[in-house]
């Protein structure tokens, strides 16, 4: 199978060692520069996702990747995403929808059976777009795994995509690894290599000239660059990375942090999806954030929140042995808030009745909202904008993505509808969605409520009032995205080859 092509595939020696970070610093380089470049990720594995202008879902890396090229998220963008739900089990996605569990064992032939479709959703993209950018997954060098692989070397080669191999100078190592794939994959694959990155670069890179020198003479291929150490905000892709996107976060902060700021907790629950809701909390200088898997990490707390998680059952009855679900009752004794977003509000009802997710039917929610959360078979994905009566009317914006449907006889949180460009008002209708009970327990479906200043600030500034803290935000958290994906651009346009990279140095651009 060969298509033509007008992209380039960013791989890697291995996990998390800068692939998204790159390609999202690519595309906003080709936006600066006027072209109509895509992000594309044949195969993802992640639980923070987001829905695309289709309403479909795809993995968040390649939302962010698109917000950096400057064009609308499509399905096609990331046709398959895999989502774990258990112990060797996961949610498989195809097009933006789910069509099933696959377990371990059944994976790779499903992989073999789904190449064509991640072809056919590349070719869509090249279409529209003058380039393409594809991410590649984990390491291009997994041997045992190239026959089924649908985001590394096979699918380059099933589209005559050249591949650039990004290598991370931290672990060690780095020469002998790329060294190593080069030689690993057969001539097929091999002849899609066109050279490597050296990645997370500190201080002088001249160190590594001889080295440079002596891989690109025995290999043939060519060096496009290497990347310094970035510090500064961009959303995470996935819960492997929560520690080290927290360290990165508190570099990132717009203004000194004080002593009396508030404090929020965030349940580190099993599963845990979507965790890129809490990142402008953590930016706040007026928030203490932290994540946390034990009652005694509450202690102090002025807002405890229930994150989304893909297997809702399963972490309530982790909540129930951590002993964190009795504390709640405690911590609301004392005026603490309570909040919870999808899986988490999902929780809080009276009862969740699960033959969908868990399969395990009725059991007993933590009681604390007039509830109940019935789990259907079609997955509820939408875009949505609204306004929050019970907070000055701000605004709200942000996405669902759930399986579980809360019926409430609770205070209504919001007035929602689903987003839509096209209409005056931005949404389609105005819908009651959301609970709040007391002022101080609240539950939504809504991903993303934190992204948009005016809301946040409003929940924040009451939080503040009723714990008899202060809270002002200087804040902008748009802004700091945007600003940091320019930089991100600019900081691989003084480090590597870009026009040489993507092809263009030959292509009019």
């Amino acid at each position: 199978m060969s298509v033509p092509t007008n992209g380039v595939l960013i791989a890697g020696t291995g996990s998390n060692v800068g692939k998204s970070l790159i390609v999202t610093g690519l595309l906003r380089w080709c936006r600066q520069r006027g072209i109509s470049a895509a992000p594309f990720k044949g195969q993802n594995m992640a639980l923070n996702s987001a829905v695309t202008v289709e309403g479909g879902e795809v993995a968040r890396a390649q939302a962010v990747q698109a917000r950096a090229g400057g064009v609308e998220l499509t399905i096609a963008m990331n046709p398959v995403l895999i989502k774990p739900t258990g112990r060797e089990r996961s949610q498989l996605i195809v097009r933006g929808h789910p069509v099933g569990e696959i377990a371990t064992g059944r994976w790779i032939a499903t992989k073999r059976e789904l190449l064509s479709t991640v072809v056919a959703s590349y070719e869509e993209l090249a279409a529209h777009h003058e380039l393409v950018i594809a991410e590649g997954a984990g390491s291009a060098g997994e041997i045992n795994l190239l026959d089924g692989d649908l985001a590394n070397l096979r699918l380059a080669s099933a589209i005559g995509m050249g591949t650039v191999l990004v290598g991370d100078l931290e672990p060690g190592g780095v020469f002998a690894s790329i060294y190593g794939h080069y030689l690993l994959v057969g001539d097929e694959y091999r002849s899609r290599l066109r050279g490597f990155i050296l990645n997370r670069v500190r201080g002088d890179g001249m160190i590594l000239t001889s080295g440079i020198e002596e891989l690109t003479g025995r290999l043939g291929t060519e060096w496009f660059g290497n990347v310094p150490l970035i510090r500064g905000y961009l959303p995470g892709e996935d819960a492997l990375n929560l520690g080290a996107t927290f360290a990165d976060f508190e570099t990132a902060s717009v203004v000194p942090r004080h002593e009396h700021r508030l404090r929020v907790r965030v349940v580190e629950l099993p599963y845990l999806a979507n965790y890129t809701d809490f990142d402008p909390l953590i930016l706040e200088s007026d928030v203490e954030l932290r994540f946390v898997r034990r009652p005694d990490e509450l202690d102090g707390a002025d807002l405890v929140i229930l994150p989304g998680t893909k297997a809702t059952v399963a972490a309530l009855a982790w909540l129930r042995e951590s002993e964190i679900a009795a504390a709640l009752s405690h911590l609301l004794d004392n005026g603490v808030w309570l909040l919870g977003i999808c899986g988490g509000y999902q929780m809080l009802t009276e009862e969740i009745d699960d033959r969908i997710e868990s399969r395990v039917g009725r059991v007993d929610g933590l009681g604390l909202l007039r509830a109940q959360t019935v789990f259907g078979a079609e997955k509820v994905l939408a875009n949505v904008v609204g306004s929050a009566p019970d907070f000055g009317g701000a605004e709200v914006r942000g996405y669902q993505i759930h399986h579980g449907v809360v019926k409430t006889a609770e205070d209504p949180l919001f007035l929602l509808g689903i987003a839509d460009v096209g209409s005056p008002s931005g949404a389609t209708s105005s819908v009651p969605e959301g609970a709040r009970r007391d002022r101080q327990i609240v539950g939504t479906t809504v991903h993303g409520l934190f992204d948009h200043d005016d809301f946040r600030r409003r929940f924040l500034k009451e939080l503040a009032q009723a714990r008899g803290r202060s809270f002002e935000s200087k804040l902008r958290f748009g802004q700091l995205v945007e600003d940091s994906l320019d930089q991100l651009a600019e900081t691989l346009d003084a480090s590597l080859n870009v026009a040489r990279l993507l092809g263009l140095d030959s292509a009019g651009h």
